[in-house]
């Protein structure tokens, strides 16, 4: 099974938002379980690709022979018009959570906080509190796709 990378193209044999690739450092990165076998990885990588594209999101795709759900045109964000021709990133940090969601899902278990740390007593001050804040790359899938859903609230389907 092969992952063919949407790249902002629009491409009609793309499979997926990220790499497998990605998926393994996110994997290590963060400390998050994912399947042990780099078929099973595959497998569940494009079983949450296939989840996003059935969501319901903002604008209308780029292209008409496009496979998967982004790009997209007309998607306003925080009051900005998206450029069309690019996947953003909450997108892809999605669908590696997803993939993390899923597995732990699939075995009866919760999603551990990642295995990092950040300094003790370091505030994390935003420069200007009125402004959008993207979510953290480890932060859940229903986090990540919030403002690019039509309608917010997405669970993990299991299926």
């Amino acid at each position: 099974m092969l992952i063919i990378v949407e790249d902002g193209t629009g491409r009609a044999d793309a499979n997926s938002f990220v790499s497998l690739q990605r998926l393994v450092f996110y994997r290590d990165f963060y400390g998050f379980l994912i399947p042990a076998t780099e078929n099973e990885q595959k497998a569940l990588l494009l079983r949450a690709a296939q989840d996003i594209n059935a969501r319901q999101w903002k604008g209308t795709q780029t292209h008409e022979a496009q496979a998967m759900a982004w790009p997209r045109r007309g998607c306003v964000v925080g009051g900005q018009l998206l450029a069309a021709n690019t996947v953003p990133l909450e997108i892809e940090w999605g669908q590696l959570r997803l993939v993390v969601e899923l597995y732990a899902a699939e075995h009866g278990m919760g999603v551990p906080d990642p295995a990092f740390s950040v300094d003790e007593g370091a505030p994390l001050l935003r420069p200007d509190p009125g402004a959008m804040m993207r979510p953290a790359p480890y932060a859940p899938s229903r986090a990540q796709f919030a403002d690019y859903l039509v309608r917010r609230g997405l669970t993990v389907v299991q299926g």
